[in-house]
């Protein structure tokens, strides 16, 4: 399901590198594997060139095609080596509670030599009830095969980014562990080095049938020292002070966006560090660079995020029909409001469930219930709508009631969070802009309504340049020194059922293709990787690899190797028998020859072929 793709004028242009069927991939091949092959070579080629007779030489065939199902019999029997788990499960069940999550950022104990974790905590008996009492919280299994996987062993620009783990743990129990890599990726026609997660261990049913996740969020916060504090969703910081952090990298849109250091470089990158989202029914896309005018009708509303670490803009408000359901208690304006998170990767309008610490006289989910009585068959359709920073914004009704499942996608915030989350319901309704130009000291974002007509490319098609000469556009009163940006770059996605969004990008060189997760909500870039030696390893090797290779390669070189036995002793075979059909010729010469002469086989024609003359 990957989207054509033009090929990269930079430092590879060979085809992509494709993974294993079965979504594993090769490591390297056995000594076993190549030494049996060898020997059934060997030992064919002799006895077929030395035997005379064609019956010695289906003996030598036979004898060969034993070797080498002896070696595949090895190979199907080899069983690979396994990591030492301890820390990393230590790791897992203590990230499964925000108290454990506290506790990592505080009570590491010590780490390698080279700057990685070896024990991570001292209390395992809470953290193991605090799992029991959780559990997975995953009814359906995680199916590591259905990924394709990133295989660092078939680039040639592949590196391991020194002593920086990847290790992600959320609220519902999913885990992200691995490495931190750097090579070259690809999105559209753009490319450059980057640094990015190189997962090797994920449990989460979420991750179904794709290969990674690529975040448009904003940055996450370093962490902080000693240590920083719990957050509700990663773990920014697990060293103690003065160790290296298991950081997350910067978010792939950094990489790909040129900065002062590019110029004269050979990468090819964005003028401009800004992008546009929206989607449809059925369909979505990014806009790179900018906004795409054509796509909105009327003005496009320009509003700065009121947070440096998320989208976040100014709610003073929301409505559901004519029923306030964000009630503020101060009567000071500039304390009535919410943070409102802009995130595609929330599927629903996401709103409290509780007072906010007495900022609201109400509990707006509560209260938005009580009028639609059954969620599956409200009592009252009606729009919802949505005042950010003044301007009012309509969730119509067909839009967050998902007549398919016959769901309403509305959904009362996890406990703490303190705002509302707008999710997809928003973006298949408005184009939104994402403005990072002036990043950290201000981002901007701008709100359009989508044009009823506008059609999204199709995600099996091909990325689109645009071209916008100077033209006018309506813009409410933008930031001061804020020019406006149209798009250089549209780029498909998929919309599937209206709950998550896939893009397709390429790493390597050669290009190996991946379909990802996007979402505007984060800012974490993780791509499937296989297990190598020269690399840390957290958890298990979920998509195959390991420091002693896995059997994956050995099945496959033992295929290349035995198909190349064979082959080589089919030369031998026909050698031989050219050889034989040689000899075969020359004695009946000599024969036919003989009878004409003295009836000895040197007769004295033979004689003239080893002497000058006849003695």
């Amino acid at each position: 399901m990957f989207a054509d793709t033009e090929n990269r004028p930079g430092p590879d242009s060979g085809g992509s590198a494709q993974p294993h069927p079965d979504g594993r991939v090769v490591d390297r091949i056995s000594v076993g594997g190549v030494g049996l092959g060898t020997i059934s070579y060997f030992g064919f080629l002799t006895v077929a060139m030395v035997a005379p007779k064609s019956g010695a030489m289906r003996l030598a065939l036979v004898l060969c095609l034993l070797v080498d199902a002896q070696a595949v019999s090895r190979l199907r029997n080899f069983k690979p080596l396994t990591h030492d788990h301890e820390a990393a499960a230590q790791l897992a069940m203590l990230a499964r509670s925000e108290e454990g999550r506290a506790e990592l950022q505080g009570r590491v104990a010590s780490l390698m030599a080279n700057g990685y974790f070896t024990s991570l905590i001292e209390n395992t008996a809470q953290a193991e009830a605090d799992q029991e009492a959780q559990g997975d919280g995953f009814t359906i299994a995680f199916v590591p095969q259905n990924s394709s996987v990133y295989n660092p062993d078939k680039s040639s620009t592949f590196k391991v980014v020194p002593h920086q783990a990847f290790m992600l743990g959320y609220a519902d129990n999913t885990h992200l562990k691995g490495f931190q890599a750097n090579d070259i990726v690809q999105l559209g026609d753009y490319y450059d080095f980057a640094n990015f997660g190189a997962v090797t261990d994920c449990n989460s049913p979420d991750f179904n049938d794709v290969d990674g996740i690529v975040g448009f969020g904003l940055p996450s916060p370093p962490p902080a020292q000693p240590a920083p504090a719990p957050s509700t969703s990663i773990m920014p910081g697990m060293a103690p002070s003065g160790a290296p952090p298991a950081t997350l990298p910067m978010p792939l849109l950094f990489s790909l966006t040129k900065e002062e250091s590019d110029e004269g470089s050979k990468v090819q990158k964005l003028e401009r560090r800004a992008f546009s989202f929206l989607s449809t029914d059925k369909k979505a896309e990014i806009q790179l660079g900018g906004f795409d005018p054509d796509a909105i009708e009327g003005q496009m509303f320009l509003t700065p995020s009121i947070s440096p670490h998320d989208y976040s803009v100014v709610a003073v408000s929301l409505k559901y029909g004519d029923t306030e359901l964000l009630q503020f208690k101060p009567t000071d304006p500039r304390l009535r409001y919410v943070p409102a998170i802009m995130d595609s990767g929330t599927s629903c309008l996401v709103m409290p469930d509780s007072d906010l610490n007495g900022l609201i006289h109400n509990k707006p989910f509560s209260t938005w219930k009580s009028i639609v009585g059954d969620t599956t068959h409200p009592k009252e359709k009606k729009d919802f709508t949505l005042n950010i920073a003044g301007r009012e914004f309509v969730i119509p009704y067909d839009s967050w009631f998902l007549d398919d499942s016959n769901q309403s996608c509305v959904q009362p915030a996890p406990p703490g969070f303190p705002g509302l989350l707008v999710g997809d319901v928003f973006f298949r309704r408005f184009l939104v802009m994402f403005d990072l130009q002036h990043y950290p000291q201000s981002v901007v974002i701008g709100i359009g309504k989508q044009k009823p007509d506008y059609q999204p490319l199709d995600f099996y098609g091909k990325a689109k340049k645009l071209q916008f000469e100077k033209r006018q556009v309506n813009i409410s009163k933008a930031p001061p020194g804020y020019s406006v940006s149209f798009a250089s770059d549209e780029i498909p996605v998929y919309n599937q059922l209206e709950t998550q969004y896939f893009m397709n990008i390429s790493v390597g060189t050669p290009r190996q293709n991946f379909t990802v997760i996007f979402d505007t909500g984060s800012s974490v870039f993780g791509i499937f990787t296989k297990c190598i030696p020269n690399a840390p390893s957290y958890g298990r090797c979920v998509f195959g690899g390991g420091p002693k290779g896995d059997s994956t390669l050995l099945i496959e070189g033992a295929v290349f190797v035995l198909s190349v036995s064979i082959g080589l002793c089919v030369v031998g075979i026909l050698i031989n028998m050219w050889v034989r059909k040689k000899h075969e010729e020359s004695v009946r010469q000599a024969q036919n020859k003989s009878k004409n002469s003295s009836g000895s086989a040197y007769s004295t024609d033979m004689l003239n072929q080893y002497y000058t003359q006849v003695p």
